[in-house]
């Protein structure tokens, strides 16, 4: 069963990166001044990015059938596997260029992942449904700190490094914050079908978690979208992955009642959380490359064309001719 578990929760994530993929590529081809809602209507009309909001679909569903077969520091941890295909895939399809810090952090990232899944291999899988309460607390908590850290860049202007980058990276962690949340109630769907069949329907229909769920999945597809304009496509996704799996396992401890892992397992985890925190924190180096790609070369929303790139907001000098 840990096996089959295991294998969903790979499917899923390497689904999600060949998601993120299209949808980075599409974004690059959609003007500037879309953003929000309005960004989503526009690449809706896209056949390929519908495509990868059918992968994503697909992806999901194989997350929710892991949750039945294996635990949910597993799960969590193993549905990052992909990142490195951004990577490659970022290099050679998206124009995109990676520093060495950004390189190291994606594969720590994706390395603290492993580790955490080998450290919870023998934990035991516990199906208990929560309660609307928790469902409504956790989404509050998991919204309020998405909306903190997405909008940082704008609290803090002149502390974060290159704008653009900084606020794609804030918009990946913000994702992670809001995927966090959709993690545990896409737990919920798991485990009631697995627990009631297709009576789960009806359970489903009449609590807050999925419609939770909705509205969230929703605000997360506007900001990282928009995070994949200003940055790499493997950043954003290392990034919102590695903070939705450190949510997602710590609700597995917490809200789920899993077992802590002991001894040399416990260190194992421990270090694999680690691992994956400092992965994350290289992300947001300042000496971290600029996301490039065919979109980096086009203005920023509200810029002036006209303006001279050594003087912002000044008209460049036209050189005196003599009458």
């Amino acid at each position: 069963m840990l096996f089959l578990g295991s294998l969903l929760a790979l499917v899923s994530g390497i689904a999600n990166a060949a998601a993120a993929g299209i949808e980075k590529h599409q974004g690059m081809h959609v003007g500037t001044d879309h953003a929000g809602l309005r960004l989503l209507a526009v690449l809706a009309r896209r056949p390929l990015w519908l495509l990868a909001i059918v992968l994503s679909g697909l992806a999901w569903i194989a997350e929710a059938s892991s949750f039945a077969f294996a635990p949910v520091p597993a799960v969590a941890t193993l549905r990052n596997a992909g990142r490195g295909l951004l990577v490659v895939g970022g290099g050679r399809w998206l124009d995109e260029r990676f520093s060495r810090l950004e390189v190291a952090g994606v594969v720590l990232a994706s390395a603290g992942g492993v580790l955490t899944a080998m450290a919870s291999a023998s934990a035991k899988v516990v199906k208990h449904p929560l309660s609307n309460l928790t469902e409504v607390v956790v989404a509050a908590l998991c919204v309020a700190a998405a909306a903190v850290v997405s909008n940082l860049p704008r609290l803090f202007p002149h502390r974060l490094p290159r704008a653009g980058q900084a606020t794609g990276i804030a918009m990946g962690v913000a994702v992670g914050l809001l995927f966090a949340g959709t993690s545990v109630f896409t737990k919920e769907v798991g485990d009631r079908f697995a627990l009631y069949g297709m009576g789960a329907l009806e359970d489903l229909a009449a609590s807050a978690g999925l419609w939770l769920m909705l509205a969230m999945a929703v605000w997360s597809q506007s900001l990282i979208q928009q995070a994949f304009r200003r940055a790499n496509a493997a950043t954003v996704s290392a990034a919102n992955a590695s903070v939705s799996s450190l949510g997602l396992i710590s609700a597995g401890f917490l809200l789920y009642g899993e077992d802590f892992p002991a001894g040399p397992k416990a260190v194992l985890l421990v270090v694999g959380i680690v691992v994956s925190v400092v992965g994350t924190a290289l992300l947001v180096s300042p000496d971290q490359g600029t996301s490039s790609g065919r979109n980096a070369h086009q203005p920023a929303v509200g810029t002036d064309r006209s303006r001279s790139p050594l003087s912002p907001g000044l008209e460049p000098r036209r050189p005196s001719v003599p009458r």
